[in-house]
Parts: C-alpha cells; structure tokens; sequence
C-alpha cells in the first residue's frame, strides 16, 4: 500500500517538476531582460579613421557618456528598444539630435543632421560612429583707403538641394574684427560662395549726420530733406570671392572633410549716388517695403526710404545695375519691381505695385480602386511653390489653400512675389499624382511663370489611385550583436526610391524593419534607383548629372500600376555625392 502511494505521488509531481524546470530558465532570461543589456561601440574620425577622444554619446538623451582616450563608450543596463543617437564633440559635425535641440548647434553652420538609430535587443559591441571633421572659412578684408575694415559684414552661402533641386542657401554671416579679419567655421563639406555685403562709409557725412556701418540697412535721411542728401555718400560696394564685382562671376570654394579655406577680399571706396523711385499704384496712407538685390538675386544691404506723402523711394547705390523689389500693404497685397542702371550719376526709376494673382488649382481624381467617395473638403493634396532662381529672397513662397466661397470655393495658391516657381507636392493615399499642368505646360520639368498684371491659368492636377509598391529586403552588413539564442536583427538603415522620371513628388524615403524589411507604397508607375542613403536632401534627382552619380549603385526597379516590384540590397549604405 506504502509503495503504491509513492508511485502515485511521483506520476502527479512530474509535470509539475517538469513546469518549474522549464520555468526558472525563462524567469531568469526575464530578470536578464529587465536589468538590460551592455552597449559597447567607438567614435572615429571620418578622416583618416583615428579615434576621437572625449566625443559626447546620447542614446534618446536618456544615457549619455564621453569617450575615453580610445574613442570607446559604453553604456550598462540598457533597456531593449529602439534608440536615436547622437554623437558631438566641438571640431566635428554633429550626428542625430543632441539632447537640448538646436541650442547644440549654435556655430554650426551648413550641415545636415544625419539620423543615426540603433535596436537594441542583446548585448552590443560592435558600434561604431564616425564623425565629420568640420572645415571652415577665414579671410581679411581690406579698404582701399585708411578707414578701420571693422564691421564689414561676410555672407556665406551653401549650396543644398531642396527636393531634388539646386538652390543657395544662407549658410552663415560673420562680422570683421577691428583688423579686417573674419571665420566661418562649424562648416560641411560641400559647395559655397562668400560675398561682403555693401556698407557706407563712415565719414559720409549727411543731413542726419554721420552713417555707421553697424546700422547701414537703413540711409536715414533728414525728414525735411524731400530725398535730396546733403552732400556726396560713400562707401564700399558688395564684392563676390573671389574679388569680383559681378555677382554672376563669382567663385565657388569647394570644402572636404576638415579643409580650412581662405577667401580675401580688398574693398574700394566708391561714390554712392541718389536714386528716386516713383512709386505707382499704392496708396498713399500705406507704406512700402523695399529690398536692394544685386543682379544675382542676393541682398545686398542697403535699403530705401519711402515717402508716403510723395509716393516716392530714395536709395544710393553704386555705379551699376540692381534690382528693386516693393510691396505694398493695404487691402490688397501688391508688388512691384525695377532694375535700376547707375552711371556714375544720380537717377530715377518708376515702380508700378499690382496684386499679386492667386493661381486656381483644379484636381481631377480619376480612380478605378477606391470605392469611397471622395471628400469635397480635402484636396487630395498638399502642394507649396519653390523658387526656382537660386538665390531667391523669398526662398518658398506659396501654399494651396481653399478658395473663398464668395470666389466660386475650390483650390487656390497664395504667393508672396511674382517669379518661377518649382512645384513641390504630396499626393494624400490612395492617388499619386498621374500629371500636372499649368497652361499645357508640364510642371513636372518645367517651372510655373508667375507674372502680375494678368490672370494665371489654373494648376491642373489628375490624380489616380491604381498606385504601385517596392517590397525590399536588406541583408548581409549591418547586423548587431545579440545575446546567444536571439535571432540577429540588421541595424536600421535609411533607404531611398530615386525616382528616374520627372516629378513634383518629394523623393520616397524609409527605414528598414527589425529583419532587414521595407517596403514603399503609394508610389507612381515608373522606374526608381532603390539605394541605402543617409542624406535625401543631398540626392539631385532631377538632372542628368545628379543621376549619374548613383549609376551602378542600388538597383533599378520598375513599378507597375497596382504591382508590387521585389529588390534584395546588401546592407552596406550607398557612398552619396555632394
């Protein structure tokens, strides 16, 4: 009887034995994962590959750590998930999105913040960071007499593409020292051009008394003066690196990783003489505001004064051309503008202020898929005009709004000047933008003509929605390491859709999946150049030239209307071009 009880109590117990051996191992991988896993990488230089001592490391501005003497960090106790990271170290360009935002980037100029994300799932030792050497750009300026070249304003621009398109972007402004001498540092490599901007000279002496290079955007005039100054102004016209007066022949300075640059530049006092500009068509209670562009489209500094019971402008300017741009303010929104042409002599100009048009959008929506009807109250698109003239004062200008419903209702584009505009949209899934015309004029390769003084003919959009996808998979490079019995998971990485047709879409971007996946949707038939890439707004896809650079990278996919196209990239991230 004894021994039969035993035998009983032994079958009962072994399932239970068996449920608390298989228990405690995953309790304990439970407690492993709760206290987190060690996180080991290094910074290097891009340059060379040399450590980078003392280089700051965040991982989502929860953990941050300074490398030590070999470049190495580590971090213990890290939670599994996905993780943003920034590395900053002063002499280098910054990864990700310090811990504080922009505030880190002051003295940064002309750089994109590259995102970097780690997974993390098990212990990690093989990160590794390299961080770009920033280059800078340093030069003296001399006057052609024996005034002090203190104060002389330095304009740097950069040249970046927004969407696909080339454009001049303000990339930093730098003061002279009492000796002449200015820097721009915290600088990407990458293309610039440098100019000084026009200043009065010190000793112009007029009605107001004696003009000040550290408030020269303004030539005050006496208010009894009527326009006329009380003598001879002087001063120092803009120049362009490298020492040119024309703005359309200026150089260009070409920065690699860490390059330190020179850009002199030797003013000479010239005669400033008076322009009176004839304001037309404003009213005369409502001032008017003016810029002073040089033939390049860049400000040059100096600005005009404008009397509202005169209707007139007074500006002086050098011997030359330049370009007056106006607006006016009241009921309406008006502009105006006039290229005046100085010869060593004062002159006059006329500026006539019209409304600036608003451009009719009409959205055509031929779907064969979608069997929702389509909302009256959403356009089926976001759409915004770029400028297409490099150095545009207005940079973008002109979004897509609905029309008032005294105006008939529907789509309109608001803008703040009259110029070439790029069209940049985003079609709302399930359409994508089959084609988009202004007057028969292909937009997707052409820019819209904005003119005043007559009626624009409608931005027409037609929309479908038998769209395609590319369906990718990442393998080979790029895995972290994990914990032994986990499966290896490939690092996030950036991979782009280089669209090999024209468009007005921005280019299609994503990030991989845990296991290498991705996938692109809602895109238009047509053939693209599926690549990892780390900086989209670096990528010319519009120009021959652009796309040559990523000829044999990737690989080239056609996508077919309602089909889905299949790409195998290794992981390693494309090289990109400047």
């Amino acid at each position: 009887m004894l021994r039969r009880l035993l035998i009983l109590l032994v079958q009962f117990s072994r399932p239970l034995l068996l449920a608390i051996c298989v228990a405690l191992p995953a309790a304990a991988q439970q407690v492993a994962n709760s206290a987190g896993y060690s996180v080991r990488g290094t910074v290097v230089s891009s340059v060379g590959g040399t450590a980078v001592p003392r280089a700051m490391v965040e991982l989502n501005a929860q953990y941050a750590t300074l490398t030590d003497g070999g470049g190495q960090f580590s971090f213990d106790h890290v939670p599994a998930g996905l993780y943003m990271v920034s590395v900053q170290k002063p002499g280098y360009l910054t990864i990700g999105i310090p811990q504080g935002g922009a505030r880190h980037f002051h003295g940064f100029r002309g750089q994109e913040l590259h995102s970097r994300t780690v997974r993390i799932s098990g212990d990690t030792s093989d990160l590794r960071f390299a961080l770009i050497p920033s280059g800078s750009i340093a030069g003296q300026v001399t006057l052609s007499d024996a005034e002090p070249p203190d104060g002389i304003r330095v304009f740097l621009y950069r040249r970046q593409f927004q969407n696909g398109r080339p454009l001049w972007v303000t990339a930093g402004v730098a003061m002279t020292r009492s000796d002449g001498t200015y820097r721009l540092g915290g600088l990407a490599p990458g293309s610039y051009t440098v100019n000084t901007e026009a200043s009065v000279d010190r000793s112009a002496a007029t009605g107001a008394g004696v003009l000040h290079r550290a408030n020269r955007r303004v030539n005050v005039l006496p208010s009894n003066s009527g326009g006329e100054e009380a003598g001879p102004v002087w001063g120092y016209p803009p120049l362009y690196y490298p020492g040119v007066s024309d703005p359309n022949a200026a150089g260009v300075v070409t920065l690699a990783a860490g390059q330190q640059a020179e850009a002199d530049f030797t003013l000479t006092r010239q005669q400033f003489f008076p322009v009176t500009i004839a304001v037309r068509g404003s009213e005369a209670s409502m001032p008017a505001e003016f810029d002073l562009l040089d033939p390049g489209g860049r400000r040059t500094g100096l600005a005009a004064r404008y009397q509202p019971a005169e209707q007139t402008a007074h500006v002086n300017v050098p011997s030359g051309s330049w370009i007056v741009d106006a607006r006016g303010f009241g009921r309406t929104m008006t502009w105006g503008r006039s290229v005046l042409h100085v010869a060593h002599a004062p002159a006059t100009a006329a500026i006539t202020l019209e409304q600036i048009p608003r451009i009719p959008v009409t959205v055509h929506r031929d779907f064969t898929q979608s069997q929702t009807p389509p909302d009256p109250s959403n356009g089926g698109l976001a759409l915004r005009l770029v400028s297409a003239d490099p150095f545009s004062s207005s940079g973008g200008a002109g979004f897509m709004g609905a029309r008032p419903a005294s105006e008939g209702g529907g789509w309109q584009v608001n803008v703040t000047e009259p110029g070439r505009y790029w069209i940049d949209a985003v079609p709302f899934p399930p359409g994508y933008i089959s084609s988009i015309t202004s007057g028969g004029v292909d937009l997707t390769s052409n820019p819209l003509v904005i003119a005043t003084g007559s009626a624009p003919a409608p931005i027409e959009v037609v929309l479908r929605d038998d769209s395609g996808e590319i369906s990718g998979q990442l393998s080979g490079a790029g895995t972290s390491s994990e914990s032994s019995g986990q499966a290896a998971q490939v690092a996030p990485t950036q991979v782009c859709a280089i669209p090999l047709f024209p468009t007005v879409v921005q280019m299609p971007v994503t990030m991989t999946a845990a296991d290498g996946s991705f996938k692109f949707a809602n895109l238009a038939p047509g053939s693209y150049r599926v690549a990892p890439c780390e900086s989209p707004q670096t990528i010319d896809f519009h120009s021959a030239d652009g796309l040559s650079a990523w000829t044999g990278k990737g690989q080239v996919v056609t996508v077919t209307a309602g089909g889905t196209a299949q790409v195998s990239l290794p992981a390693s991230p494309a090289e990109e071009q400047p």
